[in-house]
């Protein structure tokens, strides 16, 4: 559509905030540039175009020629399209009045001298595009072109009329506040600011004026071409613009680039920011890689997202923009919260928000960049005009290695009743500062331990809090959490996932190997840290994820603990009537198959919030573990003040015998007959253990006891955690023999506490124990757990059968004991 002036050029389109929308008002660049044979001498501009190839071999059908006092042309050789394309780029002096009058005056005399062309103007220069009906006209094209920049301006030409319309239009086109200004110069985005003059084309000094800035920004110097279309038509264009003359000549755009950073914020016109918004733009010294950042930033799934979404006040972006200057890029990035947030706490909120944001810029600036994006944005556009006016766009710019980063930022605030004038927001710069700061500081506690020669670098991220503030109602939420972020892992990433969930933490377990022998220790590592703590963000959960979690986690209960769940949950909420699953961070069946997806993300973005502690196995060299730790500490966010897990307090147990029922069709009747003990990592848990073992397996105490033979089962097993524990004996039975089966086990645990372990039970027991301590200890998933626990991996001692006869006598004594019976339904 042709330009009009009461369509300003690239007005900014609203978007909806729940998508991420991208322009790249850098249009694109030629991929590979070349000099036509016999016309390399000296060009118009110093230096290369930003994407000359080394050695200068074209790629994908693009190439450049640098014509002597002419502009530069760009090629792109494509058969397919209705009608070839020439399109002109120009860079102007920032500010969108010169873009604006210069644009219409080109405009103007190209109409009159019979082309229709489309011009696209923004702050920082403009494209005129014509698409070419006749090859004859190509030579009168480009004699046109040098005779619209060229000629000089006299008052009340007959270009005025257009210039004037363009004047006005921009008038009618102002920045939502002063404060945008900053960020608008940056992205080269059409608007008028306060303290931006426009020209008024009835005083008498405007003729004057507008020639001057002719003679200032129509050349060569400043002027690039493309032409898209079948070979044979390229070279048409080559030969037609060789042989022009006439050309205006000049030096490049100087295109400044901001002297300061600024941080400001405002209260938004009514209905452009009901939430608050936040703005970033950055300008950087190479366009390839704003753009190249841009595409990153974007990307469905990217750091940006997840990131934000992670957030308490979860943020999200509404556009991301990249753009090519003439000297270097900029790109940008508008958040948002996803729901309305307290005004006085918005700014803080928004604080964090940017600074996350800022910090992915810049880790994503500093990957290199590459001709590749300038290719995809030329060859993808299906008009020919537009990738036309991409390539000349791109051979514009030039890159500036030396440049440092500027930064600006304006936070919009929603509107308020008030409608006093300025600005509001006086805290936010600070918090800005304070989140900033903040967000290059370590989150995640570090420990490590290189074995080198394994084959796999492995790395345990978790949570040391627990499950210590689940309750009744939520018990096995945490553990559902860390099923389901182990399935909603990346598949493409090729690392490993495991769900940890331990008596003293809960977390992911990552290990990978080299994906070859090009990949580095270093570049292994940060594949790892990156895949567990991107898989650890709540946005990454989806229901398909969650139902296999849930699945996996209901089939495990019912394995371990009976039908249902039904006599566990009698147990632990009788023993830990208000903390359940500090019986078993699994959970109980009843609240785990009642968990939906958002109260499993808000478990684990909460998780996210408190404490972490990162356990790395490397497998080449310490560096490894520094790279894991930086991977993951990208995903969190720095909490003032310091992360601490939260506390709870114990309710008293019941007592008492105690029954439930069972499903009709369960089969076998079912009782639990528990004993405290103490807790995971307290005194005296190792000899509960050590008891559990004499108990259980093949030879055991309980095997000796009730023989399967007489259709009764029955296991042992130490479950808890860290804020309490229990001996479990688990009987199953035929319902008519339940009861004498229950007895027969309080007979053992009588003769036990009474008289302690035969020799021969410690024998068995004390070798079992020796056996498990050694597999163990040669699984590197022990070894990472217990690096990240902090326990000794030294073998354990053997406790002495005095020691155990001690033990025995307190803990198994008749009214520790506690017991559940379950009968199916009749």
């Amino acid at each position: 559509m042709k330009t009009t002036p009461e369509t300003p050029p690239d007005t900014h389109p609203r978007r909806p905030p729940s998508r991420t929308f991208v322009r790249f008002a850098a249009l694109a660049a030629p991929l590979v540039l070349t000099s036509c044979s016999g016309a390399n001498a000296t060009s118009t501009r110093g230096g290369p175009s930003v994407l000359t190839a080394p050695g200068g071999a074209p790629i994908a059908g693009i190439e450049v020629h640098a014509l002597d006092e002419r502009p530069r042309l760009t090629l792109v050789n494509r058969d397919g399209d209705p009608a070839p394309a020439i399109a002109v780029a120009f860079a102007t002096d920032p500010g969108p009045a010169t873009a604006a009058v210069l644009s219409a005056l080109v405009e103007a005399r190209l109409t009159t001298a019979g082309f229709e062309t489309r011009v696209r103007a923004d702050r920082t220069g403009f494209r005129v595009e014509w698409l070419v009906d006749n090859t004859t006209r190509i030579t009168p094209f480009f004699g046109a072109l040098v005779r619209a920049m060229r000629d000089p301006v006299v008052a009340n030409g007959p270009e005025t009329p257009l210039v004037t319309r363009r004047l006005l239009a921009l008038r009618k086109t102002p920045l939502d506040a002063p404060e945008l200004a900053a960020a608008s110069a940056c992205t080269g985005r059409l608007g008028l600011s306060p303290s931006e003059p426009v020209p008024d084309p009835a005083a008498p000094t405007f003729a004057g004026e507008l020639e001057g800035q002719r003679r200032e920004g129509l050349h060569a110097g400043r002027a690039s071409i493309a032409a898209v279309g079948p070979a044979s038509f390229g070279a048409l264009v080559a030969k037609a613009l060789e042989a022009s003359e006439g050309w205006p000549i000049g030096e490049p755009a100087a295109d400044p680039f901001p002297t300061a950073d600024t941080v400001a914020s405002y209260v938004a016109p009514p209905q452009s920011a009901p939430r608050g918004q936040v703005t970033l733009a950055v300008r950087l010294g190479d366009a390839l890689g704003a753009v190249a950042t841009a595409e990153r930033l974007a990307a469905p799934g990217s750091p940006l997202h997840a990131r934000l979404g992670s957030l308490p006040e979860a943020f999200h972006a509404v556009e991301v923009v990249g753009v090519a200057r003439a000297r270097g890029g900029c790109v940008s990035v508008t958040i948002e919260p996803d729901v309305r947030i307290d005004p006085a706490a918005l700014e803080r909120a928004a604080a964090r928000a940017a600074a996350i944001t800022r910090h992915e810029i810049r880790l994503e600036s500093a990957a290199p960049a590459n001709a590749s994006v300038a290719m995809r944005q030329i060859l993808s556009a299906a008009d020919p005009r537009d990738a036309a006016s991409r390539a000349a766009w791109w051979d514009l710019t030039t890159p500036v290695p030396s440049a440092p980063p500027r930064l600006a930022v304006a936070l919009a605030l929603p509107p308020r009743a008030t409608t006093a004038p300025g600005s509001s927001g006086r805290t936010f710069a600070a918090e800005l500062d304070s989140a900033w700061a903040k967000a290059n500081e370590p989150v995640v506690e570090r420990r490590a331990a290189v074995e080198r020669g394994q084959g796999e670098l492995w790395a345990l991220v978790a949570s040391p809090c627990g499950v210590v503030d689940e309750g009744a109602t939520d018990a096995g939420l945490t553990a559902l959490a860390m099923l389901a972020a182990a399935a909603s892992r990346d598949p493409n990433a090729g690392v490993a996932l495991e769900p940890w969930v331990g008596p003293d933490g809960v977390g992911l377990v990552a290990h990978a190997a080299p994906r070859d022998e090009h990949e580095t220790p270093v570049e292994l590592a940060r594949r790892v840290g990156d895949a567990a703590a991107r898989a650890l963000s709540p946005t990454a959960l989806t229901s398909l994820a969650l139902t296999e979690a849930r699945t996996s986690a209901l089939a495990h209960i019912e394995r371990t603990t009976g039908r249902g769940g039904v006599a566990f949950e009698t147990l632990a909420s009788a023993l830990v009537p208000e903390h359940p699953s500090w019986l078993d961070p699994l959970g109980v069946y009843t609240r785990v198959s009642g968990a939906g997806l958002e109260g499993t993300r808000l478990r684990l973005r909460t998780l996210l919030e408190g404490p972490l502690r990162l356990a790395v196995l490397a497998n080449a060299d310490a560096a490894q573990a520094a790279e894991v730790a930086q991977a993951v500490d990208r995903w969190l966010v720095p909490r003032p003040p310091a992360r601490a897990c939260p506390t709870s307090t114990r309710g008293a147990p019941r007592t008492g015998p105690l029954t439930a029922r069972l499903a009709r069709d369960a089969g076998l009747a079912q009782a639990l007959v528990a004993a405290p003990m103490p807790a995971v990592s307290a005194s005296g848990h190792d000899l509960a253990l050590f008891v559990a073992l004499a108990l259980g397996g093949d030879g055991g105490l309980l095997e000796a006891a009730l023989p399967p033979s007489n259709g009764v089962r029955a296991t042992a097993r130490i479950v808890g955690t860290n804020q309490a524990a229990a001996l479990v004996i688990d009987v199953r039975a035929p319902s008519d023999l339940l009861a004498s089966a229950v007895n027969d086990v309080r007979a053992l645990l009588g003769r036990l506490s009474r008289s302690g372990l035969g020799a021969p039970e410690f024998s068995r027991a004390a070798a079992l124990a020796s056996r498990r301590d050694t597999e163990s200890r040669a699984d590197p998933r022990r070894r990472l757990i217990q690096l990240w626990s902090g326990r000794s991996q030294t073998p354990r001692e053997t406790p002495t059968a005095q020691a155990i006869a001690a033990f025995l006598a307190t803990s198994l004594a008749e009214n520790a004991l506690l017991v559940v019976e379950t009968h199916p339904d009749p």
